[in-house]
């Protein structure tokens, strides 16, 4: 028992270290202090290893703490490495709409009407409220830009509120409450 679970954590902490690490190569200088936690979980794992075999082998309770550890460890290092690629889709899409002219948007939110893969676009200093659950409810994706605003994606966000209040009837200011 005490070998299975051993490897177990040995495979756990291996792959949350070499996730921790794509993660952290790929998002330090952004959020760095995210990563303070998992790495002060790695070394407990790493120091697991290092003890004397007959302790781990008496105390279950380290054996099965060591485990506990590996497995947040894993879980916090996942979702670092899934919030990275949920980055890079937003930068995609926003670099993709933000190079199109209001005649070019017009035709890609017919395109994304008709793939429902509508999207829209919310921008300013306040936050942006319900809406990103409630145009959920409607099959639309919300970016919020925080106080950037483009002239092209208000483009698109136009035709967004008039594709909801003339298929759907409702106002899009009704869906930020």
């Amino acid at each position: 028992m005490y070998t299975k679970l051993k490897n177990i954590i040995l495979t756990i902490t291996l792959i949350g270290i070499g996730l921790g690490v794509f993660s952290y190569s790929k998002m330090y200088e952004f959020f760095y202090q995210e990563f303070y936690f998992p790495i002060v979980l790695a070394i407990l794992l790493i120091v697991f290893f290092f003890l004397p075999k007959s302790l781990k082998i008496k105390s279950k309770f380290l054996t099965l703490t060591a485990l506990g550890i590996g497995i947040v460890f894993i879980t916090l290092t996942t979702q670092l490495t899934m919030d990275y690629f949920g980055m890079k889709r937003t930068e995609k899409v926003l670099t993709e709409y933000h190079e199109l002219d209001c005649k070019k948007i017009t035709e890609r939110f017919k395109t994304d009407l008709t793939n429902n893969e509508v999207k829209y676009f919310s921008s300013g200093l306040v936050g942006s409220g319900n809406l990103s659950e409630n145009i959920k409810k409607y099959g639309i994706e919300n970016f919020h830009l925080g106080c950037m605003v483009y002239k092209n994606l208000n483009c698109y966000n136009k035709l967004v509120s008039n594709y909801l209040k003339d298929k759907k009837s409702i106002k899009i200011n009704e869906l930020y409450e």
